[in-house]
């Protein structure tokens, strides 16, 4: 049986970026992804995330151009399952109002709730604030 992971946008923009903690992890993750050992899955937002991230790593110079425009392409061609999320904007602002999370990481919650499935984020301080919450929620750092 195929294990299934929602993952966030900060766990796909770690393919892309240089001098990233967990690179190690990531590339576990995905090598299992393309083998067709695990199943990703992502609300539709992850596709305005993820370039966004990529930006942020280029402003900061862990990205030249040529990088960018490699790394946005091969995002798109990725082949993650993508959910539509667009009836899910209320269900997300209640949980995010609930667990006291940004909006957006309501809609990867709200996704791995409905897939029954956990969570695998890169986001520690959400890890740190949803400890105790929530129980299909992975650090990166933890992925084995």
């Amino acid at each position: 049986m195929v294990e299934r992971f929602v993952v966030d946008a900060n766990v796909v923009a770690k393919l892309y970026l240089k001098d990233e903690t967990y690179s190690d992890k990531v590339h576990l993750l995905f090598s299992r992804f393309e083998r067709g050992e695990v199943e990703l899955a992502a609300p539709r937002l992850i596709i305005y995330e993820v370039p966004s991230t990529i930006k942020r790593g280029a402003v900061r110079e862990r990205a030249d151009e040529q990088t960018w425009h490699e790394a946005i392409k091969s995002f798109e061609s990725l082949g993650l399952r993508i959910f539509d999320d667009s009836g899910a904007k209320y269900e997300a602002m209640r949980l995010a109002i609930k667990y006291q999370t940004s909006y957006y990481d309501a809609f990867y919650l709200l996704l791995a709730e409905d897939l029954d499935c956990p969570l695998i984020t890169a986001d520690e301080k959400l890890v740190r604030g949803l400890r105790g919450k929530v129980s299909n929620l992975i650090s990166l750092a933890s992925y084995a």
